[in-house]
């Protein structure tokens, strides 16, 4: 029987020059270039860099990724150390237009149960009509939510679903099945979008589109049609995507420069990309585009 059609969100990078500033002409140009390819698009992620983004240059890449995907295509992330400071960034992701949301756990110090849903529930305040998600990423946060108690926490401040990355995906079915009536999952396991459809999950958060979308799409589409054999063929695509760029910022941006998108420069500190790595890149990518 036919499954549900994945969302395929792209989980796009923040693009900068060389001397490490917004690089607005970039932005605008890779948003030209997704449209229509993916179903949407994830801003100011954790591809998306953003602990090193001020808030003035997490509302420019909001304003960009609308104007270029409209409202209902795009999922604005508010994630921040502080609740006012996710407050802040969700209010002004509501006033550019954005009717969805993507807030991580708070991070650094630690925090309970009863905290992250404290955070939650401001964010949702001010997020009015809009839907918010949670973001659960425990690597990066240190903040362990079980299913079941992140379950209660949705349905208690108003959650309309959750974005699943890291260990926590090993968990994706008891996740989906703790959610209230109603609420989606995404994770962001790019490569497992199969068993994440399987599984009762919306579609996936994915870094890897935001350079190669076609074999992550294909998928999707695949597995919407029951097709086995185009299943088959389009894993083996996407499993090449990932081997090539790593799944890190550092690849994909690597992989974005090789086909004409920025100058692959990061804002906050990274291993280089292998030579092999690049090597990869490049047949998977082809040639270099001629300006």
């Amino acid at each position: 029987m036919p499954q549900s059609r994945a969302e395929v969100l792209a989980a796009v990078p923040t693009f900068f020059d060389e001397d490490g500033e917004l690089d607005r002409e970039t932005t605008v140009a890779h948003h030209a270039a997704l449209a229509g390819r993916v179903d949407g698009v994830f801003v100011a992620g954790t591809t998306g860099e953003f602990p090193a983004l001020d808030r003035a240059e997490r509302r420019t890449l909001t304003e960009l990724a609308l104007d270029a995907h409209g409202p209902d295509r795009v999922v604005v992330h508010v994630g921040a150390a502080s609740t006012r400071e996710s407050v802040a960034l969700t209010r002004d992701a509501v006033g550019l237009g954005a009717r969805r949301i993507a807030a991580l756990t708070p991070y650094y110090l630690p925090v309970d149960p009863a905290a992250v849903a404290r955070h939650m529930a401001a964010v949702v305040d001010a997020a009015g009509e809009a839907l918010v998600y949670g973001y659960l990423f425990t690597e990066r946060t240190g903040v362990v939510l079980d299913p079941a108690r992140f379950g209660e926490l949705a349905a208690e401040v108003g959650l309309a679903g959750v974005k699943l990355s890291g260990a926590a995906n090993e968990r994706l079915a008891e996740f989906v099945a703790a959610l209230p009536a109603g609420a989606r999952l995404w994770s962001g396991a790019d490569t497992t979008l199969p068993a994440v459809v399987r599984a009762g999950g919306a579609g996936i958060v994915s870094g890897l589109s935001a350079a190669f979308p076609e074999p992550f799409t294909a998928l999707a589409d695949a597995v919407a049609a029951g097709d086995a054999e185009a299943e088959r063929a389009a894993q083996v695509r996407a499993d090449a995507v990932l081997d090539a760029l790593g799944g890190t910022v550092e690849g994909i941006k690597a992989a974005l420069r090789h086909l004409g998108h920025g100058t692959g420069t990061l804002r906050m500190p990274s291993p280089d990309v292998p030579p092999a790595a690049l090597e990869r890149i490049a047949r998977l990518a082809g040639p270099v585009p001629v300006a």
